[in-house]
């Protein structure tokens, strides 16, 4: 009963970052990024609140702290030197701002927003 009730209370606490969903910009021809889907592929994800996260971490969206952490991410010579930006439809531009301005400051010169496919329109024939 005590485990039943702990897997409870531990599937009901928010998990930073992977619980929160973000509502991704649709575009008509996206083009496939499979290097994002990498263990340790560098995704700063944007949240509509100005909540930004750099891979799982929560950051404050400031330019230092940005590049500061995109930095520490770079030390590993196995990264790939691009950065995955997952921003919300709904994100406010200055919040994305900061984070290109950090991007470009931590000496990332690849940058991809990652976005979903528009379903095509749907024709009804007329009979």
């Amino acid at each position: 009963m005590i485990v039943f009730v702990l897997l409870l209370i531990f599937m009901t606490l928010p998990t930073p970052h992977h619980g929160i969903s973000v509502d991704l910009p649709r575009v008509s021809y996206p083009v496939s990024m499979p290097g994002a889907n990498r263990e340790d592929a560098i995704k700063i994800t944007i949240m509509r609140d100005g909540k930004v996260f750099i891979r799982n971490e929560q950051i404050v969206p400031t330019e230092f702290v940005v590049a500061q952490t995109l930095t520490k991410c770079l030390e590993d010579r196995e990264v790939e030197h691009k950065a995955y930006i997952v921003a919300d439809a709904r994100a406010y531009w200055g919040t994305v701002r900061l984070v290109l301005q950090g991007v470009h400051d931590a000496g990332i010169i690849r940058v991809a927003f990652l976005a979903d496919q528009r379903r095509p329109a749907v024709l009804t024939s007329l009979r």
